[in-house]
């Protein structure tokens, strides 16, 4: 049986076993969490950009909004399309607000970032 390890699993990771005469307890640790310093960030070099990603990319050669972004991918549930999808893009630099100084502005938009 071929088993695949996840990205950034280390022997630290290993689930740990307990029991005692009336319980059973299995501690599993969260991969995506670094003990060293926080939540593992996800960078270009652990994984592709997803399909949606660039969709959304391509989409915002021009100031686009979350509500117009969400219509184009076909999300209709906002708040998770911008956790899921627009976070990440805006966290790694690859999107950017074009209101800096109010990210929550009702005119708030997004545009891709074009690196030089």
């Amino acid at each position: 049986m071929l088993t695949e390890k996840m990205p950034g699993y280390t022997e630290v990771y290993k689930p740990e076993f307990f029991s005692t005469a009336t319980d059973f307890r299995i501690i599993l640790k969260n991969v995506n969490y670094n003990l060293e310093g926080g939540p593992h960030q996800v960078t270009n070099q652990d994984s592709e950009l997803s399909t949606e990603s660039k969709k959304i990319l391509d989409f915002c050669t021009t100031p686009k909004s979350k509500k117009d972004l969400a219509a184009f991918c076909g999300f209709k549930d906002l708040r998770n399309f911008t956790l899921k999808h627009i976070n990440p893009l805006l966290e790694s630099g690859q999107l950017e607000m074009t209101i800096l100084d109010k990210p929550k502005s009702r005119n708030q938009k997004n545009i891709t970032v074009h690196s030089k």
